[in-house]
Formats: structure tokens, C-alpha cells, sequence
């Protein structure tokens, strides 16, 4: 059960964030909020995640997983969260945030790249540390996930373009493409 004054917050987070969004999620996540750490290199060079933060991750996951049971958002994505920390130890939002966006990778939604709106905030809160999490779809002109995709001109098939001049999934469609262009034109 949500405390009364941490949905409220999460409701107004969410009006901020996505005003007029069909459908909003949250919870709450009690618990030190964690942290994500610089990443760690090896003597060869080589990076690799720190343990620390691997188990916190898995954590957290295993969290969202029980929250949010109807598979990943597939368009953009707002996300809010406020974190509630024990102690004043200086911690920056982003890092934590970014904790939260990678957990919640293939949970809540594909890649975090989907999110297109986001706030963090800190505050104190000795006895009860939490994290209030809200996310709902998002309406930006920066579309993202499966809410651009378009048809392939040489094979017809559906793709997301990285580029907003792509007409083609491949580079082997190209030509394909452009026979088609010439049989329309013809």
C-alpha cells in the first residue's frame, strides 16, 4: 500500500511530466536508493561493472518485476522518480537515476533511450529511505521505440530508422528501392 502523501507526489510528478497520458504506473521501491557507480576497467583496459552495482541492479529488478507484469513500453517514455535518502551524503539524482533506467531495461521499457521526459529528486528521510517511481508514455515530437516506425521502400518490411532521412532498413534494400521508385515514376 502507497502512503497517501507519496501518491499524491507521484500523481503530481506524473501531471508534470506527461500532461493528458492515458495511463500513468507507480510504486513505491523501499530501501536505500542505490546509487550507479563509475564504471570499473580492468588492467587491460577492458571495463567491466561493479559488483556492488551489478547486485543492486539485479535488486532492483527484481523489484520492477513485481511492480510492472505487463511487459516492457514500446513508444517514449516519462520517468519520474523522487529518492528518499537516510543521510545528507552527497549523491548526484542522475546516478541514481541512471540506476533505475538500466534496471528497469526490458522491464518497463526496451532501452532506456525511450525515455524522453525524466526528473530526479533527493530528499531526507531518516527512518523510511524509498524511492516514489512513476512512468507513463510519453508525447514528444522526438519519437522513439516502436511509435516511429515506418516501412522499408525497398522491402516493405517495418523498421525504426535511426535517421529521419532513412527510407531503407539495410543497405541491401537500397537497390530494391530505388527499381521501385523507378517503376512508380515510369
Amino acid at each position: 500500500m502507497i502512503p497517501e502523501a507519496d501518491r499524491q507526489w507521484g500523481e503530481q510528478l506524473m501531471r508534470l511530466l506527461a500532461p493528458g497520458a492515458a495511463e500513468s504506473w507507480g510504486t513505491v521501491i523501499l530501501g536505500e536508493p542505490h546509487s550507479k557507480a563509475r564504471p570499473r576497467f580492468d588492467k587491460d583496459g577492458h571495463a567491466y561493472k561493479d559488483p556492488a552495482d551489478a547486485a543492486a541492479e539485479e535488486a532492483t529488478k527484481w523489484r520492477l518485476r513485481q511492480f510492472f507484469r505487463r511487459g516492457p513500453l514500446t513508444g517514449n517514455v516519462a520517468l519520474g522518480c523522487v529518492f528518499y535518502r537516510s543521510s545528507r551524503q552527497e549523491i548526484d539524482a542522475d546516478n541514481m537515476l541512471k540506476h533505475v533506467c538500466d534496471a528497469g531495461n526490458g522491464i518497463l521499457w526496451r532501452d532506456d533511450s525511450q525515455i524522453t521526459a525524466k526528473y530526479g529528486g533527493i530528499e531526507l528521510d531518516r527512518e523510511k529511505p524509498r524511492t516514489i517511481l512513476v512512468l507513463a508514455p510519453h508525447v514528444s515530437t522526438m519519437q522513439r521505440g516502436t511509435d516511429y516506425v515506418r516501412d522499408c521502400a525497398g522491402c516493405g518490411q517495418p523498421f525504426t530508422p535511426p535517421r529521419e532521412a532513412q527510407q531503407c532498413c539495410s543497405r541491401d534494400c537500397v537497390p530494391a528501392a530505388r527499381h521501385r521508385a523507378k517503376a512508380v515514376g515510369a
